[in-house]
């Protein structure tokens, strides 16, 4: 008999009521939460140098573009016409590359070019668009990072461009 009165249930004052169930509940979503904003930060923070380093190569690639017909007329390196058209095919080709990857980067742009035909500086600025994890799980947001570089063509501190 006395067994049996163990098996009862324990009286109301000493019942468990599943408060550590919701508990540990709420705990876990919190955790997955928090962890998915550590996630967002790293995509951002990975999309503004990934922006930055798509604009330090098109500003190369428009400060390369040298005018040879006037290097060899007067030895001067100066920007060649045409030069922001190369930094803009780059930029296109890295827009069009695939990064379904942890980087979620969904379009890259070319908002300025500033390099005039005869001058020694190219001057690129660049926008990426990524897709940050909560918020694409929540619906359509972007998010974007913007980057300026700039490139000097011509002999600079002992080096030739």
């Amino acid at each position: 008999m006395r067994a049996l009165r163990l098996l009862r249930a324990a009286p109301a004052e000493q019942r468990e009521r599943g408060s550590v169930a919701v508990f540990t509940v709420v705990f876990a979503v919190a955790v997955i939460f928090l962890t998915a904003l550590i996630v967002d930060g790293g995509i951002a923070m990975n999309a503004k140098e990934r922006a930055a380093d798509i604009a330090e190569q098109a500003a190369r690639a428009a400060a390369g573009n040298i005018n040879v017909a006037g290097l060899r007329a007067g030895g001067v390196a100066a920007i060649g016409p045409g030069a922001c058209g190369l930094a803009a095919n780059l930029v296109s080709s890295y827009s069009q590359q695939d990064s379904s990857g942890v980087d979620r980067v969904t379009g890259a742009t070319m908002t300025s070019c500033v390099a005039t035909a005869g001058t020694e500086t190219a001057t690129v600025a660049v926008t990426i668009t990524t897709q940050p994890l909560v918020a694409g799980i929540l619906g359509s947001f972007t998010e974007t990072a913007r980057e300026t570089a700039t490139a000097e063509c011509g002999i600079a501190r002992g080096a030739i461009c």
